[in-house]
């Protein structure tokens, strides 16, 4: 009898692959199977297409316990990196605590809601959720307290592990503005937010002061998640600079000062991510799409830091510049002139026939040059502009020699209707790219030289 373990590593491989909505189906049959290893492991081997597709989960107490920080939580993609990470790795050994240490009466009451909540309710889950935040919060402080003075119980409850004990005491943390932190998320545009408005500084404030009410560093937590939903978060920081903290405003530095550092380490998290990331050089246009995300949050990051006149973190901002021009050059700049190079038609043996170009070979041939174009848009800051212009030029050369060989072999090609058909189309597709490499001069004289030379071709077939 086949072991259900290995059905499920099995499964792991397959789930990357299949259809969105047979993907969907088996997601919603794994989570009726309960928590078990094997099925957390296999979550965690498809998360990054969970992060993609997002299907409707069903609603379950851990579930919610992470809503409050779920922003903030280790991201299965490089574009998600969060400010202020939470490993997911706490999430078990932490909600256990809350199992175990929680009240009782109030743990089994939550665990019947929750069985009838459907998972469309969000004013169900937010109102079952601030019940359950109140009581983790309370679960998790009462333990860390516990394990200050008890070796014992900081072993058997966080393993020994003080980065599981800071780990739990922001989660705590999360949990005491649960309710703050989901008012203020729907309150604000949705998840990547662009900018924010005079309105969203406006709700910030509000929230801000309201949580400062609980401490004066607790607006820190609230931030973070704020942060970690900007497409740019350093433009939180620009944006909060005229905002009164409240009961927080003498802390309103030192809170600056943390998350400016957070900001930066996001960053830096993300340019350690680009080391060695191959299969971007496969895909030059998902590699583009990250660096310009990482550029324009890095030029922010950038200008804030000279804003508020700080200089202690320009040398690892330069790293990130460094890492960013590194993936750039390996994955779109170096490849583009063999990319191209390969997808152009070759002159067959003479006498035999012209095969059609390769649809798909030129599609990926154009989108290369594309990538290579869009760079030039933050080339300069990255000491990228020699090298993008240098490659350009070449890839345009390439074009033009390969196009006139095929001009000056047409003798060498049989005279039938499908072969000057196909080097008809092979000559459009090297003005297009001609084109996009080199601009329109270059790619019009090149277009009045191929029709010249179809038309003396065509001229010898109906001879």
């Amino acid at each position: 009898m086949t072991d259900p373990r290995e059905t499920l590593k099995d499964l792991r491989h397959t789930l990357h692959d299949i259809p969105e909505a047979k993907f969907v189906e088996i997601v919603r049959l794994l989570e009726q199977v309960g928590d078990l290893p094997e099925v957390r492991d296999t979550f965690a081997s498809i998360r990054p297409r969970l992060a993609q597709v997002r299907p409707a989960r069903r609603p379950t107490l851990k579930r919610i316990f992470c809503d409050p920080f779920e922003d903030v939580l280790e991201a299965a993609r490089i574009t998600d990196v969060p400010v202020g990470r939470v490993e997911r790795a706490a999430i078990a050994p932490l909600w256990r605590v809350v199992e175990q240490r929680g009240d009782p009466k109030q743990m089994a009451a939550m665990e019947q809601a929750v069985r009838r909540l459907d998972g469309h309710d969000a004013r169900g889950r937010h109102t079952l959720g601030c019940r359950l935040w109140y009581v983790a919060g309370t679960a998790l402080r009462a333990a860390l307290a516990e394990a200050e003075k008890n070796v014992a119980v900081l072993r058997d409850l966080f393993d020994g592990d003080p980065d599981l004990v800071r780990q739990a005491q922001d989660i705590a943390d999360f949990q005491d503005l649960g309710h703050l932190i989901a008012q203020t998320k729907a309150a604000l545009p949705p998840r990547p937010i662009p900018a924010l408005d005079a309105d969203s500084v406006t709700v910030l404030g509000e929230a801000v002061r309201e949580a400062a009410k609980q401490g004066p560093m607790k607006p820190v937590f609230l931030l973070l998640v704020v942060a970690s939903r900007m497409r740019k978060p350093a433009d939180l920081l620009a944006a909060l600079g005229d905002v009164d903290f409240g009961k927080a405003h003498r802390h309103k530095p030192a809170i600056f000062a943390q998350l400016s550092g957070l900001v930066v380490t996001s960053l830096e998290d993300r340019s350690h991510r680009l080391e060695g990331m191959d299969s971007l050089a496969h895909d030059p246009t998902a590699a583009v799409d990250l660096a310009e995300q990482m550029m324009q949050s890095l030029e922010s990051t950038v200008s804030v830091m000279g804003t508020l006149n700080e200089t202690a973190y320009d040398a690892r901002l330069d790293g990130v510049r460094l890492a960013v021009g590194g993936m750039v050059s390996s994955t779109v700049i170096a490849p583009a002139p063999a990319a191209v190079a390969a997808s152009l038609p070759t002159l067959p043996p003479r006498g035999q026939e012209l095969r059609p170009p390769d649809d798909a070979a030129q599609a990926r041939a154009e989108d290369h040059i594309r990538a290579l174009r869009r760079c030039q848009s933050f080339a300069g800051p990255l000491g990228l502009e020699p090298a993008v212009a240098d490659t350009l030029k070449t890839i345009g050369e390439t074009v033009e020699k390969q196009a006139s060989v095929l001009m000056n072999g047409l003798d060498r090609v049989p005279r039938t209707d499908d072969s000057l058909m196909s080097m008809e189309q092979a000559l459009f597709y090297s003005v297009r790219m001609l084109e996009l490499a080199a601009g329109p001069a270059p790619a019009d004289d090149l277009r009045i030289r191929a029709m010249q030379a179809m038309d003396d071709a065509f001229d010898g077939l109906s001879g």
